[in-house]
């Protein structure tokens, strides 16, 4: 092959290279703008949704939640089960009267710029599908069949999840958390709730859970394609949960924390039976067709 050949072979290389290069950054850029549009559109209309999810984070502050009713149960049953051990910790006394709370806020149009805030991560939520199945729209032409098979339902149920996770943290976790920090209240000590680190701190909590509950979903991502195995799952179990409560202690009192912490070590162990149960299935031999035709 001549010299002049095989520069022009190198050059139709290159042609091609910067060809395929401008068309993948043309798809990425028009996905990106369908993204962008996608999150003003669900921005603006979760704007006045931000004022139920402000009230809906606000209940435990205005009225008894399924704690207190939880507690006068358990009282109950204590009584009659073990009356010596409902007097001997006091649960005979007269319960506190609930006492309702208001949000405060110190600086000018701080409510204003936290219902902004809050619109944001609700839009962002509604446009979540829509970015995931651009985000798919994206990288399916370079995967295999197979791969788009295994990836597409996980894309899905992510955001299922992440959802899941977020819901169960404001009807279950939440109103535990704020009934633990209210209980302090006495006469020489009352509560004054700022607006920016109440939302704040409900929007943290948020996010951990909704990862948390995401953790099941990846571990039979890699379980299926044959990175993670049960067994490496169960020789760390013991960090597992020192992990657990390490990621717990980031928040301020020892509720909150056993909170984070029992439900994270929860999905580490769903981890390892979903784990198992994909391993156990791909281990089973295929059936054999010629005793299945006799």
């Amino acid at each position: 092959m001549s010299v002049k050949k095989i520069e022009n072979k190198e050059e139709n290389v290159k042609a091609e290279g910067r060809m395929a290069f401008l068309e993948h950054f043309s798809e990425l850029r028009k996905r990106i703008f369908y993204i962008f549009i996608a999150l003003v559109v669900c921005m603006g209309f979760s704007w006045r949704l931000s004022y139920k999810a402000i009230n809906l984070i606000e209940t435990p502050l205005e009225k008894p939640t399924y704690i207190t009713y939880f507690s006068g149960y358990a009282k109950n049953v204590i009584k009659e089960k073990a009356p010596s051990v409902y007097y001997a910790f006091g649960l005979n006394k007269t319960p506190k009267k609930f006492v309702k709370h208001i949000l405060h806020y110190s600086k000018p149009l701080e409510p204003f710029f936290m219902q902004v805030k809050v619109s944001l991560i609700l839009g962002f939520m509604l446009a979540l599908p829509f970015i995931l199945f651009q985000f798919w729209q994206f990288i399916k032409p370079g995967l295999l069949k197979k791969e788009r098979m295994y990836l597409l339902p996980f894309l899905f149920f992510g955001t299922l999840f992440f959802v899941s996770g977020v819901i169960f943290m404001v009807f279950y976790i939440w109103p535990a958390v704020i009934n633990f920090s209210l209980s302090y209240q006495s006469p020489n000590l009352s509560p004054l709730i700022n607006l920016t680190h109440y939302i704040d701190f409900a929007l943290r909590l948020g996010l951990i859970f909704g990862l948390i509950f995401e953790l099941p979903l990846v571990s039979a991502l890699f379980s299926l394609a044959g990175i993670l195995k049960p067994g490496f799952l169960k020789k760390y179990r013991k960090y597992a949960l020192i992990i657990s409560l390490i990621i717990a202690a980031f928040h301020a009192d020892i509720v909150t924390m056993f909170f984070i912490a029992v439900p994270l070590y929860s999905m580490y162990e769903i981890s390892i039976f979903i784990s198992s149960l994909i391993w156990k299935f791909k281990k089973k031999p295929p059936a054999d067709v010629s005793s299945s035709n006799n």
